[in-house]
């Protein structure tokens, strides 16, 4: 998604409904930096550091402040605030003055974390198997031995007495304690057809019938892992428990079995999601959206040396940008340096520059390479690039080389 510019001068308060704990801390500095990156790890904690204690509201600031206290970037600043609203621990609003308020959620708990939300999935595909254990080791809580031990714990009701008038005390109680992290996080699976699914299968397996939270469940899945209703339809089938019901614990464990064996990948990637305003010619624009880094390398170069596979296959694993915005510089890079393949360094650096030149999305790399330079028209300042004239020929949808 390409982020938009923000006035420097703008003002904002930040907001919140709890107090961050040690617990909260660990949790994001394990479980969601991994996920969202050190920026948007930073701007959620400058965000809770600036809240009073007492009335969990921040004093008034403009951006600009805010940049010079933490060292930030604009284009920096908004791409991490994204990344928390995508992922559930921020809302916006903009208000008709141009300022704006920031809400701060609550993280998950680590179990809502790891076994009750995608993000576990998330998680494990985004790091080693072995680190993926070592974290999850961190947040196990050793059982008690309750072995020939009998519980004596008094009740609440054994001890105190109840003397609350009919007030708003609950009310309060419920605001200061309700948080509620299922809110914070959704899923829009609009694509995937609930009903048609809930058609196919024999709900008699399901032992409290087919409930929202059901609906959603099998949603989110689905739309985690990309399967089709038929898909689901199968593993449900094949989620069933000793007792013959349905299991979504089972039916998670099959989904991922499945994933593995149909595209040899360890788990779903979290990637940013991409929304491009205009349209772009649709072959070329599908080409660079949808190519893999082995079928690109065909296209431009078919007997291209072993070597090249090793660099391109780097740019995509470390380098932060959408597929397409990759695909469409190594294509012009290489153009550039006459079809031979320079060092992982220098797609690092002309990354570097398209990133600081607002270079977000496919729609933007196809306009940046095409753009003549110096043109009042361009969006982008170019200053920094260095990369040579050699135009891509957007009036036949493709590349002039393919």
């Amino acid at each position: 998604m390409a982020a938009k510019a923000i006035e420097s001068n703008s003002k904002f308060n930040i907001y919140s409904s709890f107090t961050i704990s040690a617990d909260d801390v660990n949790t994001l500095t394990l479980l969601y930096a991994p996920l969202i990156g050190s920026d948007a790890f930073l701007l959620y904690m400058s965000f809770t550091s600036l809240l009073d204690r007492s009335s969990l509201k921040s004093e008034c600031l403009t951006h600009q402040e805010f940049f010079e206290i933490y060292s930030l970037k604009s284009n920096d600043f908004i791409k991490a605030r994204y990344k928390l609203e995508g992922i559930g621990l921020l809302i916006t609003y903009l208000h008709e003055d141009g300022s704006y308020t920031y809400i701060v959620n609550p993280p998950f708990s680590p179990k809502n974390f790891l076994k009750d939300s995608p993000l576990g999935l998330y998680l494990y595909s985004k790091v080693s198997e072995d680190t993926y254990h070592y974290i999850v080791s961190h947040f196990n809580i050793s059982k008690i031995d309750k072995f020939n031990a009998k519980n004596i714990t008094k009740s609440f009701d054994d001890v105190f007495d109840s003397n609350i008038s009919n007030n708003d005390t609950h009310l309060k109680f419920e605001y200061i304690l309700g948080r509620n992290f299922n809110d914070s996080f959704t899923i829009q699976a609009d694509e995937f057809d609930i009903d048609e699914f809930v058609k196919n299968i024999n709900t008699d397996l399901l032992e409290v019938g087919v409930t929202n939270d059901f609906k959603d469940s099998i949603k989110s899945l689905a739309y985690v892992y990309g399967y089709t209703v038929a898909e689901m339809v199968g593993l449900f089938n094949d989620s069933l428990n000793k007792k013959g019901y349905f299991d979504y614990k089972l039916l998670k464990k099959r989904a991922n079995t499945l994933f593995q064996y149909k595209r040899n990948l360890k788990g779903p990637k979290l990637v940013d999601k991409k929304n491009d305003s205009k349209q772009a010619p649709d072959d070329l624009f599908n080409m660079l959206e949808n190519e893999s880094p082995a079928g690109l390398l065909e296209r431009l170069y078919p007997d291209y040396p072993a070597e090249y596979m090793t660099t391109i296959s780097k740019i995509f694993n470390e380098i932060n940008l959408p597929k397409g915005v990759i695909n469409c510089m190594i294509i012009k890079v290489m153009q550039d340096k006459g079809g031979d393949m320079p060092s992982f360094e220098y797609f690092r650096r002309v990354s570097d520059t398209w990133i600081s030149d607002g270079v977000l999305t496919t729609e933007d790399a196809m306009k940046y390479v095409t753009e003549p330079k110096g043109s009042k028209e361009t969006k982008y300042n170019r200053k920094a690039s260095k990369l040579k004239e050699n135009p891509i020929d957007m009036d036949n949808g493709g590349f002039e080389e393919l």
